[in-house]
């Protein structure tokens, strides 16, 4: 029986993969999970101010868990990685060009940067690669989100925050939905018993869950609610 669903904000609760409006099906989703017993959180590499007045507007009951599972709000600060990138590995991103995150000045462990419009997307990998080499000998990781790229302490990541959220809340694993849409939730897409996606997902995110939901963003988002709750009728039947 699922219990507690923690899903990714920016893909999956959106009208689509690239979008930042919040998609009205995907409010209708959560609130179907929420009026049938099961807990939501909002899990994003957001800040934890946008991330908790979001879950407060949208009605999720569940913990609030920002920048990329760093940090974790439930009756409460829960600190779950314990450091901030230096200002060396911040000066090298902004040195590539990249532009930093208005949200970075609300944040404590985590550092967001946006690739400009006029770079070249297909040199992700190789940013993602040059402040890796600086990064790795700082204790950090990079993540890209398919919004932005993040630089985090290598003990975050969103995987780590369910589990912790789900140990708040008193659910076992196996009582527990994970739901996203882009590489930085691989790590949480491998925990719980259930693992879904919307259609418009990254190709590595479709080849990782275990349903893939016909349509994209928040629409798909609805549909994984409804078949969460089927899931559940029928293991109570």
């Amino acid at each position: 029986m699922i219990k507690y669903v923690a899903t990714d904000v920016d893909g999956t609760l959106t009208i689509r993969r690239g979008d930042v409006r919040i998609s009205i099906e995907a409010i209708n989703g959560i609130r179907l999970l929420e009026s049938n017993g099961i807990k939501v959180s909002l899990i994003s590499g957001n800040s934890l101010p946008v991330t908790l007045g979001l879950r407060g507007y949208i009605g999720a009951s569940g913990p609030a868990i920002a920048e990329n599972g760093c940090i974790i709000y439930f009756h409460g600060y829960k600190h779950i990685c314990n450091k901030t990138p230096p200002d060396e590995l911040k000066d090298i991103a902004l040195k590539m060009g990249l532009i930093e995150s208005w949200q970075n000045k609300f944040r404590f462990h985590d550092l967001a940067f946006f690739i400009p419009r006029n770079m070249d997307k297909s040199k992700i990998k190789d940013l993602i690669n040059e402040i890796e080499k600086n990064s790795n000998k700082y204790g950090f990781k990079v993540l890209w989100s398919g919004y932005a790229l993040h630089i985090l302490p290598e003990m975050g990541g969103k995987g780590f925050g369910v589990k912790i959220a789900s140990e708040l809340l008193g659910f076992k694993e196996e009582e527990v939905a994970t739901i996203g849409d882009g590489e930085n939730d691989l790590d949480m897409l491998n925990f719980g018993i259930l693992s879904a996606c919307p259609s418009d997902a990254s190709e590595e995110v479709k080849k990782t869950v275990k349903y893939v939901a016909s349509k994209p963003g928040g629409e798909g988002f609805l549909e994984i609610a409804n078949y969460i709750l089927k899931i559940n009728n029928q293991n109570s039947g």
